[in-house]
């Protein structure tokens, strides 16, 4: 079940922790990561009660780059990031098909994009395999680090595809 994320689900995440070089992708708890977490912008994935992940749409799915061209488009950004007690598991792809289709039953969006860490192959090849084909390198605006944009074509899929 994907809903509109709430603080108390905004707390947890906010104290997410990956290791090694996934931690790139933990959040900090304090004040301005439960506004942005609150934003209107993210959803909670739960299974029965438990929150297993997070998706997030639009501007909150982008990093800041100096290559602003690469947001330019028809294509909705799309973040998401799973508990850190389930990642590694092979459960990236069905987490990663169920926010293709609540993207594409609620913004109907023609394309998808998203921003993946350069070293994190093993969610590129899951991306891949969604659908996702590589667009453009970009390097994070403040540390440098470098990002991959890829892009999924909704419009040609079948029905019953995301």
């Amino acid at each position: 079940m994907i809903v509109p994320l709430k603080k108390e689900f905004a707390l947890i995440i906010s104290g997410w922790k990956y290791e090694g070089n996934y931690a790139v992708y933990s959040f900090e708890r304090n004040e301005d990561t439960l506004l942005e977490l609150l934003s209107g912008n993210y959803y909670a994935c739960l299974k029965g009660i438990k929150l297993i992940g997070y998706y997030c749409f639009g501007s909150s799915a982008r990093i800041p780059t100096l290559q602003k061209w690469v947001y330019d488009s028809d294509a909705l950004d799309i973040g998401l990031g799973m508990a850190p007690s389930l990642c590694g598991r092979g459960l990236g792809y069905d987490f990663l098909r169920k926010g293709m289709e609540f993207a594409a039953h609620n913004f109907k969006p023609a394309r998808l994009r998203l921003t993946v860490a350069e070293f994190n192959e093993r969610a590129a090849r899951v991306y891949e395999r969604a659908g996702f084909r590589f667009f453009a390198s970009v390097k994070h605006l403040t540390s440098g680090m470098p990002f991959n944009v890829m892009v999924c074509d909704l419009k040609d899929r079948k029905k019953g595809d995301a």
